[in-house]
């Protein structure tokens, strides 16, 4: 078989064990969006006898906890709305914690009555983000205290900013103010907790701040983009996959960051000057893919009286540079195309500036095709040259292995003997294929996580550029394994009509056998993308196109 046939099949052999291992994850149930809703009653403190304390110096005793609340003062956890033109935020007063953020400027759905997207996918007030405590302090003590808000709502213009504050104090024990600052043009949150000690013992503990997180993307949508807490340590991003969480997983500092980050959005915590600190992972639930990712500050002492302030920015938005930017340069590392960063980068400016022209994503992939097919015209240029002399040695080519039919390492011989004195080469062919690689998977990785592309329409029945392409049929095509009973890939199959037509152009080797393993390329790569963005099966078929007019040009200048 020649070399260039092997290379090819090789090649594609290797693109789709790759993309099974790096980019489609095992199937797993969606969770529910929603758990039941618990009793509203917020929980008493913890019993001092029953309860961990919080570490003190060795010279003097550990602090006192306060008794339990009478029955009479407990707080019932009431909501706090906060809206920005940006997002609709409800805060419980139960822990101070955070029940729901919805973003207005993103819809779940492309559907017209689609709701804002919601990044809070609990009820449940002990699953919920924003938690702070101390290390190996009981749970019920401060998580689920009864904190009561000095507002009942607020409203926040574009051009404003307000704070919203929490109160909890537990006599003889500590009082702890949380001061959440609100911007109206801004994802950004900046949270000052101030805890003083009203107990007459000093004591020593490390703050913790948590998020609780449920997927925030169905896996239909994201199930071959990461899902899951990632944290920014050591100049370094780690994403970690639930099923690598056993137990707790520690990850030491410094870290500049923690997050539950899903295809397009983000829910992240920055400290401000909390340093030494490190990081803690947590699965609660294998279920539902519930974890719990918590920053610990560094060990801190309060003496009687006095006051200790902790700082964090944090960002609930979408994963757009300059809104991350705008909270926090560092929050931009959350942003991440894997091994095709350096390649994605450039390709996303590129669409982004020619969206400024033409206000349609579809256009832009068209021109960027374009763009990438010029850039690699000369190699494909020689490539098509090279193939048009092998055209023209395959009588001698047939020739050779008539004579060495019975010898087949000879008739290898004389056919590398034969490139060797025409200068041919047999590979050549490949290589727009090989260099076309990382730029296919860089686009890919862009059209599934650039937030510019999601629910970005083209025209007619392609609506949604970083979905499959689907035109309904008014029926359904049993096939679920495909989605086909969602309609009818035209535009993947439009491509595979394409491929089919350039491989017919292509100048074969004239074995039969060859030629027929050649044929079946189009029919993989068809089954191969019925399920990928229709951003990348345009991206191909336009570069299919551009392919045979440049195929057919230089076999008309050979004729």
């Amino acid at each position: 078989m020649e070399k260039r046939i092997l290379l090819a099949i090789v090649l594609c052999i290797i693109v789709l064990v790759l993309w099974e291992k790096f980019f489609v994850p095992k199937r797993v149930t969606a969770p529910p969006t929603t758990s039941p809703e618990i009793e509203k009653t917020t929980p008493a403190p913890a019993k001092p006898e029953a309860a961990e304390q919080p570490s003190a110096p060795v010279s003097q005793a550990p602090p006192v906890l306060p008794s339990p609340l009478p029955p009479q003062t407990a707080h019932p956890g009431k909501d706090v709305v906060v809206e920005t033109p940006l997002y609709r935020a409800v805060f419980t007063e139960t822990g101070a914690r955070l029940k729901s953020f919805v973003l207005k400027k993103f819809r779940e759905t492309i559907a017209k009555d689609s709701p804002g997207v919601e990044l809070v996918k609990t009820s449940n007030v002990e699953e919920l983000p924003l938690a702070f405590n101390f290390l190996n302090n009981p749970v019920a003590a401060l998580n689920l205290a009864p904190y009561v808000a000095d507002q009942s709502s607020l409203q926040i213009a574009s051009n404003e900013t307000k704070s919203l504050s929490f109160q909890y104090e537990a006599p003889g024990w500590l009082k702890i103010t949380r001061q959440c600052v609100f911007y109206g043009d801004k994802y950004l949150i900046d949270l000052h907790i101030r805890v003083k000690d009203l107990s007459s013992q000093t004591w020593a503990n490390s703050p913790t701040l948590s998020l609780i997180n449920l997927p925030i993307s169905a896996t239909g949508s994201s199930r071959y983009t990461f899902q899951g807490p990632a944290l920014f340590a050591n100049d370094k991003l780690e994403q970690v996959k639930f099923t690598k969480i056993k137990g707790e997983k520690e990850f030491p500092g410094p870290v500049d960051w923690i997050a539950y980050t899903s295809q397009y959005f983000a829910m992240a915590v920055a400290p401000i000057d909390l340093a030494p600190n490190h990081a803690q992972l947590k699965a609660l639930d294998d279920a539902r893919q519930m974890v719990e990712t918590t920053f610990i500050g560094p060990k801190i002492t309060l003496q009687p009286g006095t006051e200790q302030e902790f700082h964090y920015k944090l960002f609930l938005g979408p994963k757009e540079e300059s809104y991350l930017k705008a909270a926090d340069p560092k929050l931009t590392h959350i942003i991440n195309y894997g091994w095709f960063d350096i390649i994605a980068q450039p390709l996303l400016k590129c669409l982004k500036f020619f969206n400024r022209f033409t206000h349609n994503y579809g256009v832009d992939i068209i021109l960027l095709t374009v763009l990438i097919k010029l850039l690699f015209w000369p190699l494909t240029h020689k490539s098509y040259v090279s193939m048009q002399q092998m055209k023209k040695l395959q009588p001698k080519m047939q020739k050779i292995r008539e004579k060495y039919k019975d010898d087949k390492e000879k008739m290898n011989q004389e056919i590398m003997q034969m490139y060797k004195t025409h200068k041919v080469n047999p590979v050549g062919g490949c290589l727009p294929m090989l260099l076309q690689i990382p730029v296919f998977f860089a686009l890919y990785r862009v059209l599934y996580s650039a937030l510019a592309i999601r629910h970005a329409p083209f025209m007619l029945w392609i609506n949604d550029l970083s979905a499959p392409d689907r035109l309904p049929l008014g029926f359904k095509i049993p096939i679920h394994y495909w989605n086909l009973d969602q309609g009818l890939p035209v535009l993947t199959i439009l491509m595979g009509i394409s491929m089919f037509a350039q491989q017919k152009m292509s100048p074969t080797t004239g074995d039969p056998r060859q030629e027929k393993m050649m044929m079946m390329m189009p029919v993989i790569f068809t089954v191969f993308f019925v399920n990928f963005p229709s951003g990348l099966v345009l991206y191909w078929l336009v570069n299919n196109i551009l392919s045979i007019g440049q195929q057919y040009y230089i076999n008309k200048k050979a004729a």
